[in-house]
């Protein structure tokens, strides 16, 4: 049984989503204050939206992800369209008549504060996801020409 690489990676973003949504929650918790809504929803849907994103961006990425710097820079690739939607989210918490007009402001507020965090889990998640689909584990008494193991 084989899991594919949209799987894998949909847990894989998931799980780096959750620490740095984790990592950023006090200033979270703070835009949720502010805009009248649960703190679990800042926290929360940024990592299940790098998990959507993540299960569309690596869908067969069997035959289509051959080194591992074409599973970082697809991880790049969702790290920028969660900056997009989580910084329209806020920006309709924010201002829910105007949410295209406050976008700039809180697309420069989420880069410089939560962009760090962000950016890092994208980059280890598409790290370990490129690690996981070239070097899938196998069973015991397999081998690799290569000698690893």
């Amino acid at each position: 049984m084989t899991i594919s690489p949209a799987i894998i990676a949909t847990l894989v973003f998931g799980a780096c989503g959750l620490l740095a949504g984790a990592l950023l929650s006090p200033f979270l918790r703070a835009i949720a204050n502010n805009a009248n809504m649960n703190e679990w929803i800042f926290v929360a849907v940024p990592a299940l939206l790098s998990m959507f994103f993540a299960m569309l961006v690596f869908q067969n990425a069997v035959r289509k992800v051959t080194r591992i710097s074409q599973a970082v820079s697809r991880g790049l690739f969702i790290a920028l369209l969660e900056w997009l939607t989580v910084s329209f989210l806020i920006g309709w918490a924010w201002c829910p008549a105007g949410a295209l007009s406050c976008m700039r402001s809180v697309m420069l507020g989420t880069a410089a504060i939560g962009g760090g965090a962000m950016l890092a889990a994208a980059l280890v998640a598409g790290l370990i996801t490129g690690l996981l689909i070239i070097r899938p584990p196998r069973g015991p008494g397999a081998t690799s020409e290569d000698g690893f193991s």
